[in-house]
Parts: structure tokens; sequence; C-alpha cells
């Protein structure tokens, strides 16, 4: 005869570790992802589980917002799965923080202007597919991952070669 027997549980409830004070501040903040902003995805994806572990995790560092950031940002990627997109961020409840001369948007392009290819972002086949992010502002493009003024830009000879501009004045120039 076999006999099979479990072990008790012998650790500690997984209670939030809270004060009491700011228990209360931290669940409201928590409870965003009740609102109407994300209610578009409440059916597909309940949000308790996310505020509870939303609640634990803030409790947990003391209230960090980047922890209610990170929490609400699993939420939203989870609805995207589902076909959901919902726009959420803003200057003052999670903003993402860009480099100069960029900014941030909810749909950013997969394939940016750059100078090797400031055509890049109209040419790019448009999908369905969007991720948040930062891009350069009007009249800026991508050069080794930062935002630089198109006048900053190269050229390409007849090769398809690319030259950057501090290549230029380096070269002498052919004769024709």
């Amino acid at each position: 005869v076999l006999s099979c027997s479990c072990l008790s549980d012998l650790r500690e409830d997984d209670v939030p570790p809270c004060t009491a004070e700011n228990k209360p501040v931290i669940e409201s903040q928590c409870n965003v992802l009740n609102s109407d902003k994300f209610k578009a995805c409440h059916d597909l994806v309940k949000p308790e589980d996310f505020i509870q572990i939303c609640v634990y995790d803030m409790c947990r560092y003391d209230g960090m917002k980047s922890t209610l950031c990170d929490i609400v940002q699993v939420y939203v990627d989870t609805c995207k799965n589902y076909g959901i997109t919902i726009t959420w961020r803003n200057s003052t409840f999670c903003p993402l923080s860009c480099p100069s001369q960029s900014h941030y948007t909810d749909c950013v392009s997969t394939c940016p202007s750059t100078c090797n290819d400031i055509f890049a972002s109209s040419l790019c086949e448009k999908t369905q597919e969007c991720t948040e992010g930062c891009e350069c502002d009007d009249n800026y493009v991508l050069s080794n991952g930062k935002c630089v003024p198109l006048s900053n830009c190269g050229c390409r000879d007849d090769d398809d070669n690319y030259y950057s501009v501090s290549s230029l004045w380096s070269k002498p120039l052919a004769a024709e």
C-alpha cells in the first residue's frame, strides 16, 4: 500500500508588508487598473490579480512609483496580447522619459528614419504591431541611437555608400 502525505506549509502568510498609513494610499494607486481607462480590457483580463500584486509589491518597496508603473505596463501588455491597445501614460502618470530631440508616443514606428535611411518610416510596411516609445522630433532622425538634425546627416554616392558629414570633410572631392 502506497501512502502519500503533504508536508504542512510552515511559511508565514503572504501579507503585504504595509504600514497602516501607507496601505490605503497604495491600494488607491493600484486601483487605477479598475478605472475607465482600462475598462476595455476588463472582460478579457481581470485586473484584480494585478491589483493584488501591485499592492504587495508597492508595500514591499515602500510605495515606489516605478513599481506601480511596471505592474500597469504588464497589465497593458497582457491586454495587448488579446488585441486591446490601451493608451495610459501621460506627463503626470508614469511618464516615459525620452532623450533630447525626441518625444513619447504610444505607437512608435518599428523602422524609424535614420541618417542612413531617411525615408525608412514612410516606406516601412505598416503593421498592426505597435509599441510605445520615444521617436525623434520633426526634422530629426536617428544616428547612432541619438536624434540628430536632418541637416547633420551625410549622403550616399552612386554606389550607395553612405558618408557621414564628418567623413565628407576629410575626403577630397573627386573631379568630374
